[in-house]
């Protein structure tokens, strides 16, 4: 594929909605849809973590709960100037939303499905599969994606998805990137693939069902949930480099940027990178959360800098992760980088006090 004929998926990241509009409709040919916060009486997702600091220091802070109006302001504002100008896809994707009886759920479906049409949503973007049954219920003509927080691993799965809920996009878990042997079975069999492609989740970590869980059960899911054993975990995240984009263009229809609770021109500067494969970013300056970010919370900004894009091997496109022990070669790139002397810290390690 012609890398300029690739298309995308942008977060909106609650900064000014004119500007963000205006570079939008720069790069228009290859969006497929921006994805923005519905604005609710709640925050539905977990960028409302964002303004709770770390280790939740500011939550219900006056402070943060401006911040989180604000956002939720702009996004009203730049949902209300793009219409016409670009799709607007609208995330309700927790993985689980809480409730105590049926009647509940109909509420919340209702109510929905009221601001889909107030603000006139060109699609949303779902998990939880009784929410999603009642939306497509009551809208059968709305457009739903679905989210990597939906855990659809086989096409059994897609196939239900696709019949009880109107599903046209199937976003499959992150983990699945490292499996193209299944992304290829999933588009061979006529399903619609959008991938998050710059999101660093660790390949096999195993907290990441229970991560999710947590988020969307409003608990807080700091990076001390992350399973972290080794400096070699830093490159090992279910992510898309740019370079490899031309390896995925054959059973993926959209790449999904992720950054909606990101700074600034970030979700621009991380598409023009994909677009141009850019292959000398420190890796920290685009991809998000998870591995990298973990590594940017222990690591000095001179030794991040060092962490770049063609450092990371390509034999991770197809290897699973399942021969590290015999195959080292991400330790022993990194251990060329990393000082010995942070390397413990990538260990995960429970601490036994005996009394």
């Amino acid at each position: 594929m012609n890398p300029k004929r690739r298309i995308y998926s942008l977060p909106y990241n609650g900064t000014n909605p004119a500007w963000f509009l205006q570079e939008v409709e720069k790069r228009k040919q290859n969006i497929d849809h921006v994805y923005c916060e519905l604005p609710y009486k709640e925050m539905l997702s977990h960028v409302r973590f964002a303004f709770d600091g770390q280790n939740e220091e500011n939550v219900d802070s006056a402070k943060a709960n401006l911040n989180r109006a604000n956002y939720v302001r702009n996004c009203l504002e730049f949902l209300r100037i793009s219409y016409g100008r670009v799709r607007r896809i609208c995330p309700v994707n927790a993985m689980y939303y809480r409730f105590n009886n049926f009647t509940e759920t109909q509420d919340f479906v209702v109510n929905i499905a009221k601001l889909v049409q107030q603000y006139r949503i060109d699609g949303l973007i779902l998990s939880d599969y009784r929410v999603a049954t009642l939306v497509h219920a009551l809208l059968p003509e709305l457009e739903i994606h679905t989210s990597c927080n939906g855990y659809q691993w086989n096409l059994r799965q897609m196939e239900i998805w696709r019949e009880k809920c109107g599903a046209t996009v199937f976003n499959p878990p992150r983990e699945i990137l490292r499996v193209p042997t299944k992304l290829k079975e999933m588009h061979k069999a006529g399903y619609k693939l959008k991938c998050l492609i710059n999101e660093g989740c660790l390949m096999g970590c195993a907290n990441s069902f229970i991560h999710n869980l947590s988020i969307s059960m409003k608990c807080y899911a700091g990076i001390h949930s992350c399973v972290q054993n080794g400096i070699a975990d830093i490159f090992r995240a279910n992510w898309i480099l740019p370079r490899w984009q031309k390896h995925y263009d054959e059973y993926v229809d959209i790449y999904k940027i992720a950054g909606r609770n990101s700074n600034g021109d970030y979700p621009f500067r991380c598409m023009d990178a994909y677009l141009t494969e850019n292959d000398s970013m420190p890796l920290t300056d685009l991809m998000f959360s998870g591995t990298i970010g973990f590594t940017s919370h222990v690591l000095p900004q001179e030794i991040l800098q060092q962490i770049t894009l063609d450092k990371v091997p390509d034999k991770l496109l197809t290897c699973e992760c399942k021969e590290c022990a015999r195959c080292n070669l991400c330790t022993k790139i990194l251990s060329d980088i990393v000082p010995k002397k942070y390397w413990e810290t990538f260990n995960f390690k429970i601490n036994v006090v005996h009394e």
